[in-house]
């Protein structure tokens, strides 16, 4: 009997050893490298640079305007089961990253992007926190995550490397596209008037030039003078068209009153958010340098 029981417990010693090394191992199963992010396009640059390392969850959810959200209790879990969290900083998303800085466990970390790109070199404009709109931003957004699940899964570095050259190929194939379809624009075209202030880095990366945004501050509904100064902006400024953005719907019925008024056409524009139609950073940089040559008389345009 003591020889059996001797026998069981070092198989019950090898079983605690196995189940050990799968938890640190970082792959398959439970046990993935856990990620929480305020963002669905956040999530998406984590599975591209992860892979099947990560088990990710957003927080706000597709078609959410990240400055307004407010995730539900029930999400804290989420951020309480996570080793690591990736927001974008710069107010962006106030209400999402306090629930992430509240419920953080001991030990995980919350990575601001743009933040962190600021420190790697990447130029903010007027505090503006949209810097993935700038392809080369992105890039430098993809090399934070990278590193970031390297220094806490140390086994997966040539995993993390490889998908983040292969990815940044694509990203500098979707940019060769961009330019492109903006190249086709009239330069004296090349204008844009959007919902908010989302776009300054769209328009330095391609080449355009922001003429007037309906909402000033987010969730701030603009007044009458501020519609009869839009309209007027439009009509001086002899703008194509206007670009409205999914996810707020409010501003966006300002921007359609004032483009109607200056008999322009309502276009669209994606910048924090993703949808049903736009599921990835790789379809909103397409559908945007479409949507873009469309509307402003781009070759192929109408």
């Amino acid at each position: 009997m003591t020889r059996i029981a001797s026998i069981l417990a070092a198989l019950l010693f090898a079983a605690l050893l196995a189940a050990c090394a799968g938890g640190n191992s970082a792959t398959g199963g439970d046990a993935k490298v856990k990620v929480v992010t305020t963002l669905p396009l956040f999530a998406e640059f984590v599975r591209e640079v992860g892979g099947d390392r990560v088990e990710v969850f957003s927080l706000a959810p597709a078609g959410a305007d990240p400055h307004t959200f407010e995730p539900a209790p029930r999400d804290i879990r989420q951020v309480e089961a996570a080793r690591i969290a990736f927001g974008n900083g710069l107010n962006l998303e106030p209400s999402t990253e306090k629930i992430i800085q509240a419920n953080l466990r001991g030990g995980a970390g919350y990575v601001k992007l743009a933040e962190t790109a600021k420190e790697q070199g990447a130029q903010v404009i007027d505090g503006n926190p949209h810097l993935w709109l700038d392809i080369e931003n992105a890039k430098l957004y993809l090399g934070v995550i990278r590193d970031s699940l390297t220094a806490i899964d140390r086994g997966g570095e040539a995993s993390y490397n490889q998908s983040y050259e292969s990815y940044v190929a694509k990203l500098d194939e979707i940019a060769s596209y961009g330019r492109g379809r903006i190249a086709s624009i009239p330069a004296a075209d090349r204008k844009l008037v959007t919902t908010h202030d989302a776009f300054p880095y769209l328009a330095r990366y391609f080449g355009l030039s922001i003429v007037a945004f309906a909402e000033q501050e987010p969730g701030q509904e603009p007044s009458p003078d501020d519609i009869a100064k839009l309209t007027d902006a439009l009509t001086d400024q002899n703008v194509p068209a206007v670009f409205t953005e999914p996810q707020v719907e409010g501003a966006n019925k300002i921007l359609e009153r004032a483009a109607s008024d200056a008999g322009v056409q309502v276009c669209t524009l994606y910048s924090d958010s993703l949808d049903d139609r736009v599921k990835s950073y790789e379809d909103l940089i397409r559908f945007d340098a479409d949507e873009l040559g469309r509307c402003l008389g781009g070759a192929g345009g109408g």
